[in-house]
């Protein structure tokens, strides 16, 4: 199982944000409840990091993760997707959050993400799955 990443760039109480340079790999561990301001710092270093280190690979651990408000949805459509899209990266893993509301969030901001291109999101409930699946695909190089 993986426990942690080699690097930790961000920890809070509220998300602990890893990444690992040689697997071109980030991770972000989500706990509780946000406020909006604490949502979107770490949304906006999610998106920092995977421009940074140019990561191809993405796991989203919310497993623990409660909902958020309906601002922060529309906020996350107009701000992180589109850096996603620009991003190099190629598969995110989410590990679904036993929140079935947060879980609704997440299917409702990928519903209205409009054509992801080559991005490909997936949902597990194994994390040793998601990893697999994430590690399965043969890196795309550094300018892809």
């Amino acid at each position: 199982m993986l426990q942690s990443l080699p690097k930790v760039y961000f920890q809070s109480d509220a998300v602990t944000i890893q990444y690992d340079e040689e697997q071109r790999l980030g991770m972000a561990i989500w706990r509780g409840h946000f406020n909006s301001a604490d949502l979107r710092e770490a949304i906006l270093l999610c998106g920092y990091i995977i421009e940074r280190f140019g990561l191809t690979r993405w796991l989203a651990d919310n497993r623990r993760m409660r909902a958020f408000s309906d601002e922060d949805k529309l906020w996350m459509l107009e701000h992180m997707v589109p850096k996603l899209m620009t991003s190099a990266l190629c598969r995110m893993a989410t590990l679904v959050s036993a929140d079935e509301k947060q879980a609704a969030a997440i299917k409702y901001i990928e519903k209205h993400a409009g054509d992801l291109g080559k991005l490909l999101i997936r949902d597990f409930q194994d994390e040793e799955e998601a990893l697999e699946w994430l590690l399965q695909e043969t890196d795309p190089g550094p300018n892809q």
